[in-house]
């Protein structure tokens, strides 16, 4: 049956009404009655009708009902007000229901909603010409590609990287996600991502250059305002891990390709997205892009997650990284929830792939997701939203990382402007990873003060923050104190982790986020 939205009149309930509950920053807006399916119709029709592999990808045990979004929050059917920190997996950017962005669609489907990139329309041609005024000048990227998906976007450039070198070997690093799709699984390292039916050909990775749980690294690797707890000793103004992992990565291509040819590609993330924030050490990725092209190799960018302002010091995590690739791939916060991704080459990798055989997308650079795409740019760059992600990003991370010197839980705080982790161990003393089962524990607890966080990691134990770029410093302090608390609950004992254990239940229901653990 359906049912109406429970709302009060005038600002939306505010979380201070339930017992024991931090009270979230005032936010004057009503959302509009709600007339879909109840809560209990949703979870039944899921749970028979939708396929097994998103029945078990449900979070939280007793999952809300989202049925609006409003800038950076989110509400339930009954009403509550959540703070949206992860953004629908990083995708949401100028913020919920984003009138310039909604008015930009309705105007663009009141006019020509679509035809494919085979004939001419003003929009994709719009959209190219302005992304491309935020890449550097220095920079040789300048013919785009749009799609539809991040996976859908890397598939590509490892098929136009192949293209322009003639060659089939591609190069990923450890603890890195890609994306899920048969051209891209491989590439994809996190265990609950790898399958048995997993194609592997041609397809290699190097050790994972972290800081925090890497052979090398400490307090002065990092170009961000939290380092790692273990020392180092590293000089001013150099590295010594990231001489160290850049010979692993040579080492590793010694191996693979010992006439010094044989390299397609080596490809990977400004900072790790699935990974939890893992930063490389300053100067890695300089170091690796030249013995990549000692190879005969062409260098891929993933931006998926770091492009976009989001980084606030730079638009793109290959300005902050200090280096050029050939490709790059974006998606996600491109379209703050449409779906629409892009690749971006150099005009010779462009026209290589080009001339290797005919390649076609239906649905790529159409008309109402050119302009979906060029509304969020705009409203990106009017509203100052990158300057927004340091400002605030740098208000959390200080927060968080207080809390890591308060709690013996949290092994390492990491990231740059809203692009943050937070690693959980079961103590300092060993960095051993907290169990994935404590994690949905304290997932839930977050959850019902009315924060949604997200989840990831190699281990499955770290909260990851980012959300819509429109977030403000009193969100950030809100989150600080509520993480703050339910760390002290979780120390304290208060939270009944153990209800939350897969191997004590007969058998687990296909809402337990235990299940879950590295979305």
């Amino acid at each position: 049956m359906l049912r109406r939205f429970l709302k009060t009149r005038g600002t939306v309930r505010c979380l201070s009404s339930t017992p024991g509950v931090l009270t979230m920053p005032a936010f004057d807006y009503e959302p509009p009655p709600y007339d879909g399916l109840s809560k209990d119709e949703v979870i039944a029709t899921r749970n028979t009708n939708l396929a097994h592999a998103i029945q078990r990808q449900t979070f939280f045990r007793d999952p809300p009902l989202f049925v609006a979004g409003k800038r950076q929050y989110l509400f339930d059917d009954e009403g509550k007000r959540y703070l949206d920190l992860w953004g629908g997996i990083c995708t949401v950017s100028a913020g919920h229901s984003h009138e310039g962005i909604q008015k930009a669609i309705t105007k663009q489907l009141g006019v020509l909603q679509h035809t494919a990139n085979i004939f001419l329309h003003s929009k994709v041609n719009e959209y190219a010409r302005r992304i491309l005024e935020t890449i550097p000048e220095d920079s040789d990227l300048s013919c785009v590609y749009l799609c539809n998906s991040g996976s859908e976007a890397n598939d590509l450039a490892l098929m136009m990287a192949r293209a322009y070198t003639g060659s089939l070997e591609v190069v990923g690093l450890k603890k890195s996600y890609h994306g899920a799709s048969a051209g891209n699984l491989s590439l994809t390292t996190l265990p609950a991502y790898r399958r048995r039916s997993m194609p592997s050909f041609n397809v290699s990775h190097m050790m994972s250059p972290d800081p925090y749980r890497g052979i090398w690294g400490g307090s002065k690797c990092r170009d961000g305002p939290c380092q790692t707890l273990r020392t180092c000793e590293c000089a001013e103004g150099s590295c010594n891990a990231a001489e160290m992992y850049a010979q692993q990565y040579r080492d590793h291509l010694y191996h693979l390709c010992p006439s010094g040819t044989g390299l397609a590609a080596f490809i990977a993330e400004g900072i790790g997205g699935m990974s939890s924030a893992l930063m490389a050490p300053k100067g890695f990725f300089k170091k690796a892009y030249k013995i990549t092209k000692e190879f005969g190799g062409v260098n891929i960018m993933d931006e998926v997650q770091s492009g976009f302002g989001r980084l606030g010091s730079h638009f793109w995590g290959f300005e902050y990284q200090g280096v050029r690739p050939d490709i790059i791939t974006a998606a996600k916060s491109m379209g703050n929830g449409y779906p629409i991704a892009m690749v971006i080459s150099t005009p010779e990798v462009s026209k290589a792939f080009a001339d290797s055989g005919l390649h076609f997308n239906t649905f790529g650079g159409n008309a109402l997701g050119s302009a979906a795409g060029l509304a969020t740019l705009e409203a990106l760059q009017e509203e100052n939203l990158m300057e927004n992600c340091d400002v605030v990003g740098t208000r959390f991370l200080n927060g968080l990382d207080t809390l890591r010197s308060k709690h013996d839980v949290i092994g390492d705080c990491r990231g740059k402007g809203l692009f943050i982790s937070l690693e959980l161990v079961e103590s300092k003393r060993t960095h051993a990873p907290l169990p994935a089962y404590h994690l949905s524990a304290l997932h839930e607890r977050i959850k019902d003060h009315g924060i949604i966080i997200g989840r990831g990691g190699a281990y499955a134990n770290c909260l990851r923050i980012q959300p819509p770029m429109c977030v403000t410093v009193a969100d950030a302090d809100f989150a600080v104190s509520v993480l703050d608390k339910v760390l002290h609950e979780y120390t304290n004992g208060e939270i009944d982790v153990e209800s939350y254990n897969p191997n004590k239940k007969e058998k687990s229901t296909d809402c337990d986020s235990a299940l879950i653990p590295l979305l």
